[in-house]
């Protein structure tokens, strides 16, 4: 059956350009939690979002409702919406459910992994070693942080399940916070995590199973490690 149109079109082009403009709010937003320049327990009143992102009030609630349901914004009846808090228990859940999916997923990618899948996590993890994870100002690598996230998710991609790729995604832009909190510790500098990473390579392209869930568990416990020395005064207990 054929979508029917308004007249001239004018509703559904507004519809339209709300609907873009919601999903360009939900991503510059995320990243902005992400990155802590919205900081946790930060109030989100639409009005100061409004004149922050030169936006209107539409897309703006959309696009706050969908963080929420993803665990980034909290909504509080009546009061509005607020960055989601970091808290110990929270970092404990989300680095438990990630091991445990890396041990339910990585059986099937090493049985399901193909050349093309090899090729991938290859490119990859050659993006990623050839990517600074700071810029000349100190500040974070925007360009590292998005090959960090491909790499990995190029390694789970032949799992065989699209439920659990999707939570895997959901779990690792989660973490990214406290990731975000170990990159910028002085203490990072003591780990070699371009070592992990071609570890993890090895590990993967060798089709050892038991040696890639040991290594990337390791690899997401020292992250979580890392993230809780400067989060000490931030994550409540």
């Amino acid at each position: 059956m054929p979508i029917k149109k308004s007249k001239d079109g004018v509703a559904d082009d507004v519809a339209f350009e709300n609907a873009t403009q919601a999903t360009t709010l939900y991503r510059t937003l995320k990243g902005d939690i992400i990155r802590g320049t919205l900081a946790p327990r930060q109030w989100l009143r639409i009005e100061f979002l409004r004149k922050r992102y030169n936006t209107g009030a539409s897309p703006l609630r959309e696009a706050l409702n969908r963080l929420s349901a993803e665990g980034f914004v909290n909504q509080q009846d009546q009061r509005g919406f607020a960055v989601t808090d970091v808290n110990e228990s929270d970092l404990d859940e989300l680095v438990f459910t990630r091991c445990a999916l890396n041990e339910i997923m990585l059986p099937n990618v090493i049985k399901n992994g193909d050349k093309a899948w090899e090729e991938r996590v290859v490119l990859a993890h050659y993006h990623l070693s050839k990517t600074p994870p700071f810029t000349s100002n100190g500040s974070m690598n925007e360009n590292y942080l998005a090959c960090h996230r491909e790499f990995h998710m190029s390694i789970l991609a032949p799992c065989g399940s699209r439920w659990l790729l999707e939570l895997s995604e959901k779990l690792f832009d989660l973490t990214l916070r406290y990731q975000n909190l170990a990159l910028r510790s002085d203490i990072v500098g003591s780990r070699d995590v371009a070592s992990e990473h071609q570890e993890l390579v090895k590990a993967v392209l060798a089709r050892d199973v038991t040696r890639s869930i040991r290594l990337l568990n390791e690899h997401v416990k020292t992250t979580d490690r890392l993230a809780r020395a400067p989060a000490e005064k931030t994550m409540v207990r």
